[in-house]
């Protein structure tokens, strides 16, 4: 379940917030981390979309650059993101 933060952004009861902060970013924040996403906009088979790198999901803000996210963590935080955009009209797409 989701609810509105305002016009860019959702927090979910499972403990995450999606905020569009810029034109091309994003955040994604859970249990006090942040996650600063790149993203883009753009129309995948006539809905609204978030492009994302397949790499957005690697690390967390404020941590050192050798430091990677485990990957099953990884796809978690990408699902959730994407539910996130669903609620908001909008599908993510890897580029």
């Amino acid at each position: 379940m989701f609810t509105w933060l305002n016009k860019q952004g959702v927090e979910s009861d499972r403990g995450f917030v999606v905020q569009f902060t810029g034109r091309f970013t994003a955040e994604y924040r859970e249990a006090g981390r942040t996650i600063t996403l790149r993203v883009e906009d753009g129309i995948s088979g006539n809905v609204p979309s978030i492009i994302l790198s397949p790499q957005a999901f690697e690390h967390w803000d404020n941590e050192p650059p050798g430091k990677k996210i485990p990957g099953a963590e990884q796809q978690r935080l990408l699902k959730n993101f994407r539910d996130a955009c669903e609620f908001q009209g909008l599908k993510v797409v890897l580029e």
